[in-house]
């Protein structure tokens, strides 16, 4: 109920969400410092993203990959029984489903939950982390290697409007670069988006200093030869 450590707790909250992009280096302090104020304070909404967020430290920088998914456990325990689920699943769903879980469950089942993921971030208003969601959808069937590529394109479709519709720029030519792939692998010349040449896509990439891109732009050639 102290509205100065609840803000304290937003704060860092806002930190450790920039700080996975720009300075992962600062997560194992911020989320200690949360844990900390949790202890000594109470329990919040924000105090699962601290004990997600020190899963996810002891993944990047530790070798205890066990310890890390039994925070991520905790962690998503926790979510599921907050009246603010939605939101935080939202929130942390690149920090627990993207990565602590890769480690406790099986790939298909990952890859099946980012749906209602997705429909999560849509009813908690984040547009930029459903879209996302949707992408990871998408990348992770094609990857894993889904049967039917047809069917996988339509969401291929959906996903590449959507990122146009909400101008998530990243999203919008990373999906684009996989559905080339997919068309090729399919056997379709033509499909129901108009996109990008691979050409096109690795000057687009240079243009933004985008190695993730670029990166991706490269296995799905790769994919292509195979």
């Amino acid at each position: 109920t102290d509205r100065s450590k609840l803000n304290a707790m937003k704060f860092l909250n806002m930190l450790c969400m920039y700080s996975i992009i720009s300075k992962p280096m600062l997560l194992p302090l911020l989320s200690c410092r949360m844990v900390k104020l949790t202890l000594q304070y109470g329990f919040c909404d924000d105090s699962i993203v601290g004990f997600a967020t020190a899963g996810y430290s002891v993944f990047l920088f530790t070798e205890d990959i066990r310890l890390a998914s039994h925070i991520g456990k905790v962690s998503e325990s926790l979510v599921e029984e907050s009246p603010n689920k939605h939101a935080l699943r939202s929130r942390l769903c690149k920090e627990l489903v993207g990565t602590l879980n890769i480690f406790s469950k099986p790939c298909h089942s990952i890859v099946a939950s980012f749906p209602e993921l997705y429909n999560s971030a849509m009813m908690a208003g984040d547009v930029e982390n459903a879209v996302i969601c949707r992408w990871w959808y998408c990348g992770g069937s094609f990857w894993s290697g889904a049967s039917n590529l047809l069917s996988l394109s339509k969401y291929y479709v959906q996903c590449i409007n959507e990122a146009a519709k909400y101008h998530q720029d990243t999203v919008f030519y990373l999906t684009m670069t996989a559905y080339n792939a997919l068309l090729y692998l399919s056997g379709t010349t033509n499909g129901d988006v108009d996109v990008k040449s691979y050409h096109e896509l690795d000057e687009i990439g240079e243009r933004t200093n985008s190695p993730f891109l670029v990166y991706q732009i490269f296995m799905c050639r790769m994919s292509s030869h195979f």
